[in-house]
């Protein structure tokens, strides 16, 4: 009888090792391509993460500009570090001024996340009139209404009308009455000197024309200046870091553009159209009905501007003149069915009727008729608070922070 240690060992038949190796292998390979997808879905995981941790980053510093814009560290050349304990946490701000607005740049240390973007003042969404007329009464006429905060004369309203046409608004508590002073707020010498060498910049550039299509990036830090004479722009579409100068203006309603400057001696912008821009005028600009400037848009005119029926701007409207005449004329004129949103600053006499949805600083208004010429008076107005749209920097109106105007890039 055999015993079962008497038994001789089995043996692995000879195909079975191929087959063993073959499973092996597949093993490995499948073991490392699960190391692989592991690896690479860590390493996309930590770069979202970090482009995440990025953008907070900057939204962090753009937040920290607009609460404190003069904070000189915020502003320093090699950046503005967030977190002491977090090295990557450090945020170069770059700021210049783009009109009356002003363009803050911004990246990361890594420059994984960047932006741009205009800034304006916040609004002092309280005060909505000021009007420095010295010791004049002002007279409300029509269907005018004025909300909010109102800087007046030392003699404060008189409720009147224009012909047969009483005065038909709510009237103004005493409580909402502040005095003025006798002058207007002042602008900044800095604003002044802008505009100054935007009118003035023109005259050295050699003339050029204007491409159908035109895209400059603000992240570039590079401004493109383009001089034209006498013209009217029809079907462009131009974007970006651009200031297009000439003489006389007219922008078609086919034109397409967003955020740039045009400086020229008269500006135009004809009916229907639709554009987002700054524009800065040596004597008027004209914005003819149902004409449309996008927020955030402006104007500035050194002598006469004109907002025509149904037409809206959203942003600014600063008129320079301070001539002194001896006939009676009105530097600004509103279309009784205009829409402002923003500020009105008129410098010279100005009629205003529609609606200033933001802040009106207003040196005299005036109103001609065919019964005859009024002054100091406000006739089918509307004047009322607007905590929304960003004021230009500078002009005397708004607070000490910033707001966010637009996101360009």
């Amino acid at each position: 009888m055999r015993r079962p240690s008497d038994n001789p060992p089995a043996r692995l038949h000879g195909a079975i090792l191929p087959t063993v190796l073959s499973v092996s292998i597949v093993m490995l390979t499948i073991l490392s391509g699960l190391v692989v997808l592991w690896e690479r879905e860590s390493q996309a995981f930590a770069r979202a993460q970090r482009l995440r941790q990025a953008r907070a980053d900057i939204e962090s510093a753009a937040t920290l500009y607009r609460l404190h814009p003069d904070d000189g560290r915020l502003t320093e050349a090699d950046g503005f570090l967030l977190c002491d304990t977090l090295p990557q946490s450090r945020v170069r701000l770059r700021r210049e001024p783009w009109g009356l607005y002003e363009l803050l740049r911004m990246a990361t240390s890594d420059s994984l996340a960047t932006g741009c973007r205009l800034m304006g003042a916040e609004p002092d969404a309280a005060r909505t009139l000021c009007y420095a007329g010295g010791r004049a009464t002002v007279t409300l006429a029509g269907r005018t209404e004025l909300r909010g905060e109102l800087r007046l004369p030392p003699n404060g309203l008189a409720y009147g009308r224009v012909g047969s046409d009483f005065f038909r608004g709510h009237r103004i508590p005493r409580t909402a009455q502040r005095r003025a002073g006798p002058r207007l707020p002042a602008a900044d010498a800095a604003v002044g000197r802008r505009i100054d060498s935007l009118l003035a910049a023109g005259e050295l550039l050699p003339p050029s024309g204007v491409p159908d299509s035109l895209a400059v990036p603000f992240r570039s830090g590079e401004t493109l200046s383009l001089r034209i004479g006498d013209a009217a722009l029809g079907g462009r579409t131009l974007r970006g870091r651009i200031v297009l100068h000439g003489d006389e203006l007219r922008i078609d309603s086919t034109c397409r553009m967003e955020h740039i400057a045009i400086v020229a001696r008269k500006i135009t912008v004809a009916a229907g159209a639709r554009i987002a821009v700054q524009l800065f005028a040596r004597d008027t600009v004209l914005v003819e009905p149902r004409a449309v400037l996008e927020y955030p848009s402006g104007i500035v005119s050194g002598r006469y501007a004109e907002l025509g029926e149904r037409s809206r701007i959203s942003g600014y409207v600063i008129v320079r003149d301070t001539a002194e005449r001896q006939e009676p004329a009105v530097c600004y004129r509103q279309a009784r069915t205009a829409r402002l949103r923003g500020l009105l600053r008129v410098e010279g006499p100005a009629q205003v009727q529609g609606i200033v949805a933001g802040c009106a600083l207003l040196r005299q208004a005036v109103f001609r008729s065919p019964q005859g010429y009024y002054k100091d008076l406000l006739y089918d107005c509307t004047i009322i608070e607007n905590p929304v749209t960003a004021q230009p920097l500078g002009c005397g109106a708004g607070t000490g922070r910033r707001k966010e105007a637009a996101w360009v890039e």
